[in-house]
């Protein structure tokens, strides 16, 4: 949800006199590869007399068919959430809990269409606790919990189901990393799922700090091929990568199994754009994502993941002047894109009319290239490793900020870094007017659905060409041995 669904429903479920309350809420789904995630996208309080307080709560059946007639008329799914007053984390279902909302589950998926969530809200914390009721048998309904509950917003918060994804154990590896923000945020941290599309210069950084973090379940996104001119600025990237023909992904999968410290430590490489269908869905089983790419359509699809799926994604660039053969400047910059803050586009990190010229092919098109101006940001491709370290630790400030809250704040703004002047600048507002994205959520429906995705050529061609040059015995052999090598 967001963090203005989060404020809505803490205001009215924590009530002064310490009694329980409740109240419906509209969901839509956002379905992943292995994952489905139900986004809170309204509040439907009730009206006078349609629910009686008297220490318990309960309510009247004409504000469940109000709620389930507004859902079925937006296309959107049921939810009902009640409050523990005294309850603190992840709340389950007590035994009246579980046959108030088994008794309309069944209604519930007939008038929807969607299957009934119930959320648990704490009211000592405001954590929540989640479940799906799914058929069973006719007429017999059971609830599955879920694995986390996500807070999106100018934070990222996480209330955990401990059960289903318990917190890592503790190792001296992190201690000093847990000195800085405490045991229980390292816990947190840990446990999310994050993807990093783009395993370049500054993705490989990143990979490495995260996993070094102590971040248990990487994503890791690039269907590129390790060449020899990436040798000075890719991270761990050597030239006997290149002969191997080796992917990007699966460098970045290999760094990161090195530098991890958490235990159960897991890094999966694909070999996938995010513009494609299926590097679509993989990303959309994320938490948080970190967008280390330099094209719009990556970015166009991203920006959608952030608003209509509330994934939050930790976007960058870095622009070099080097005109005339020497350097004029450099900038580079960092922003969370999520609910309630400026998006990518309304940041002008990508246009929209160049997303088209990508799919379409134009960008590979080295004379579409040529007859853009010398200081176009689509030919401004010139980058050295000390510019990536700094865009690297920008972003991963901004992950940290959003994700710790240092003295209470968590969105400090857009930034922008100059390296001629040494200044930085911010930007705190939101989206501009009438953007897109603003509110994307609440607008999206089965009948209108958004699509982002589809057939990348580039990504197609560089994945042709590896699988080419693989089918030599000697280089596959020479592939085998050095992957047992590092395995050992």
């Amino acid at each position: 949800m967001t963090s203005d669904i989060a404020q809505r429903l803490t205001d009215h479920l924590r009530r002064a006199d310490g009694q329980e309350d409740c109240t419906f809420v509209l969901w839509r789904p956002s379905t992943g590869a292995s994952r489905t995630t139900a986004l809170l996208s309204e509040v439907v309080l009730p009206h006078d007399g349609e629910r009686i307080v008297h220490g318990t709560v309960d309510f009247t059946s004409a504000y469940f068919l109000r709620a389930a007639a507004l859902a079925a008329e937006y296309g959107c799914g049921l939810g009902f959430i009640h409050a523990h007053p005294q309850g603190r984390g992840w709340q389950r279902l007590n035994t009246i809990d579980h046959a108030a909302e088994s008794s309309f589950a069944a209604q519930t998926q007939v008038i929807t269409g969607r299957p009934l969530v119930g959320l648990t809200f704490a009211g000592t914390d405001a954590g929540f606790g989640a479940r799906i009721w799914q058929q069973q048998a006719p007429h017999c309904y059971a609830p599955t919990e879920a694995e986390s509950v996500r807070v999106v917003g100018g934070r990222l918060t996480l209330t955990v189901n401990n059960c289903l994804l318990p917190a890592p154990p503790a190792t001296n590896r992190q201690l000093r990393t847990v000195s800085a923000w405490g045991q229980t945020t390292q816990d947190d941290l840990a446990r999310l799922h994050v993807g990093v599309v783009g395993c370049g210069s500054v993705g490989m950084l990143v990979v490495e700090a995260l996993a070094r973090t102590g971040i248990q379940n990487l994503s890791l996104f690039d269907f590129d091929t390790v060449e020899e001119v990436n040798l000075d600025r890719l991270l761990h990237a050597t030239i006997r990568d290149v002969r191997l023909h080796r992917a990007k992904a699966h460098l970045a999968a290999r760094t990161a199994r090195r530098a991890a410290t958490a235990p159960n430590f897991r890094a999966t490489p694909y070999e996938l754009s995010v513009a494609e269908p299926d590097g679509f869905a993989v990303a959309a089983d994320c938490d948080v994502i970190f967008s280390c790419v330099d094209r719009p359509w990556p970015r166009a699809v991203l920006n959608l993941l952030a608003y209509a799926h509330l994934i939050p994604v930790i976007d960058g660039g870095i622009a070099v002047d080097a005109r005339g053969g020497r350097l004029r400047g450099a900038e580079w910059r960092a922003h969370v894109a999520a609910p309630g803050r400026a998006c990518m586009e309304c940041l002008g990190q990508y246009d929209p009319a160049h997303v088209s010229a990508e799919r379409d092919g134009s960008l590979d098109d080295p004379a579409y290239i040529t007859g853009l101006p010398a200081d176009h940001p689509l030919r401004r491709k010139e980058n050295v490793f000390v510019f990536s370290t700094s865009a690297a630790a920008a972003q991963l400030n901004q992950f940290i900020t959003m994700t710790t809250a240092p003295g209470g704040i968590a969105d400090t703004g857009a930034h922008l870094y100059h390296l001629t002047t040494g200044t930085l600048e911010r930007r705190e507002d939101g989206c501009e007017k009438g953007c897109p994205y603003d509110g994307m959520l609440r607008g999206l429906s089965d009948d209108a659905p958004v699509t982002v995705t589809g057939r990348h050529l580039a990504a197609e061609r560089a994945r042709a060409a590896r699988g080419l040059a693989m089918r030599r015995w000697p280089l596959r052999a020479r592939r085998a041995v050095d992957d047992l090598l590092l395995r050992l």
